[in-house]
């Protein structure tokens, strides 16, 4: 198994199955490094850059690509689809994606969908927040955020949906054992909204018109105050959640915890991260 990613990869240094790369995924090393792979899981994305966003992120997936790897599973993002007030619940794979225009992660998403499959064949999984010891600092930060308020949009029912971050890598591990092309949706079975999440986190539903909330949370992001702006906070105006019943028929999975105990568990927590203990076995070759 190899992999690639920017830091070090503890605490798996030295595993007897595993060579890992320290490299950017658009440098020269990385697409040597993952030369003629059989299954490369493409997890290498940036979350929170500003400008050159689009340039880390899509740069780098052309570069791993360049490697001409037999299959590609691609980690994608339910944020493709957009949160929109019209949207059905929930959302299935036949849903045309409606990236918000306010979100370039989820746009740029979209886009390496597409360059995945005209490189090779390629499973997509449109996969929910996820939650977990190792999830992005940022994200569990924002989500501890809930113990204070939980901002809504006037008018509009959230339907939001938290996945374990084993239930992920269990996914990543099954769609590459499988080799199914096509799109799949991850996701628990549940969803929360508003005021779930609320009672969860023992705070209030603080609702607010779309256009006050999305400048007051560039303003936020501005003071550094919140580690993200109207691309996140844009992911709220509308419901946002999938049927995953697809990936349990053809390739078996389903998550085993459900979006309420997902979120309770991150509430709970103070955001520090423990020893991971998915092993490499099942996260393989891990971008």
């Amino acid at each position: 198994m190899r992999s690639v990613a920017r830091r070090p990869l503890e605490p798996w240094a030295g595993h007897a199955k595993l060579v890992h790369t320290q490299a950017d995924l658009r440098e020269d090393e990385a697409r040597q490094a993952l030369e003629g792979v059989d299954v490369l899981w493409h997890l290498g994305f940036a979350l929170w850059r500003g400008g050159d966003g689009a340039h880390l992120n899509l740069d780098g997936t052309r570069n791993v690509l360049a490697a001409r790897p037999g299959r590609v599973v691609f980690a994608s993002s339910v944020a493709v689809y957009g949160a929109w007030p019209d949207n059905p619940v929930p959302l299935t794979e036949e849903q045309w994606p409606r990236p918000n225009r306010e979100c370039p992660y989820a746009s740029q998403k979209l886009t390496a969908e597409r360059v995945c499959r005209e490189a090779a064949s390629t499973t997509v999984l449109r996969i929910a927040a996820v939650l977990g010891p190792h999830a992005d600092p940022a994200i569990t930060s924002a989500t501890l955020g809930y113990r204070r308020a939980v901002p809504a949009v006037r008018g509009v029912d959230q339907a939001l949906q938290f996945l374990d971050e084993e239930d992920a890598a269990i996914a990543l591990h099954l769609a590459g054992a499988a080799g199914r092309e096509g799109v799949f949706n991850i996701a628990p079975l549940d969803w929360v909204n508003q005021r779930d999440i609320a009672r969860l986190a023992g705070s209030r539903v603080v609702r607010l018109p779309a256009r006050v909330l999305l400048s007051a949370s560039d303003a936020a992001c501005r003071l550094r105050l919140l580690p993200f702006g109207a691309d996140r906070a844009i992911l709220i105006t509308g419901p946002l959640a999938v049927d995953a019943a697809r990936a349990g028929k053809e390739f078996g999975w389903r998550a085993t915890q459900g979006s309420a105990d997902v979120l309770s568990a991150a509430l709970s927590g103070d955001g520090s991260q423990t020893a991971p203990v998915t092993s490499p076995e099942i996260v393989q070759a891990r971008l």
